[in-house]
């Protein structure tokens, strides 16, 4: 279930990146509400690449006994407690643009993103207000204890991968929305004239 909700991350981060690159020159030029989405967009994406980095490395460094249990929870606890706010933020801004959308042309197409993002919104809220206390809790009592007895190196360790992690996940999304700027033709190269 991990898996399939890491890949479902990394095809919808990607799938992100492709459209902000694909409206990112534009927008910078106009500013205004689309660029705000674009910067959502990108906010996005970069959470869902940080994730899966976290997930890949973290399980990495526990499968080689690097990171004990608690410290791989702590990581994760870090990265949700660091990711949960901006995650919010910017999910409410593109799920009010595609409410929007939807309403606005009727196709299924946009009906059916308005429905996933609705339940993404919701299911992430719901996970905050559920999971935020916990999660608090967990890092808190880690960075008292030492890791749990561990010493230092391991608090070190968990501070490191969540940097990697949210580090990694954002020079991907940069990367890759470099990578898809332009894909549409500038409208003022194509404009007709009257």
């Amino acid at each position: 279930m991990i898996i399939l909700m890491l890949l479902l991350n990394l095809g919808i981060s990607w799938l992100n990146c492709w459209a902000v690159g694909g409206m990112w020159a534009e927008t910078k030029a106009t500013g205004g509400f689309p660029r705000l989405l674009a910067w959502c967009g990108a906010v996005q994406a970069a959470v869902g690449f940080s994730s899966v980095l976290l997930y890949g490395l973290g399980y990495v460094l526990h499968a080689t006994g690097y990171m004990p249990d608690s410290a791989f929870k702590a990581a994760m606890q870090l990265w949700y407690v660091l990711v949960v706010v901006p995650a919010i933020g910017t999910g409410l801004f593109i799920l009010i643009e595609s409410w929007i959308i939807a309403f606005r042309t009727r196709s299924i197409l946009d009906m059916a993103s308005a429905a996933y993002n609705t339940f993404a919104m919701a299911h992430n809220i719901y996970g905050a207000t559920k999971n935020m206390w916990s999660a608090l809790s967990g890092v808190g009592d880690f960075f008292s204890t030492d890791g749990d007895g561990e010493g230092g190196g391991v608090v070190l360790l968990v501070v490191a991968l969540v940097a990697a992690s949210l580090l990694g996940g954002v020079i991907l999304t940069a990367v890759l929305i470099r990578r898809y700027a332009g894909r549409l033709p500038d409208p003022r190269k194509h404009a007709l004239a009257s």
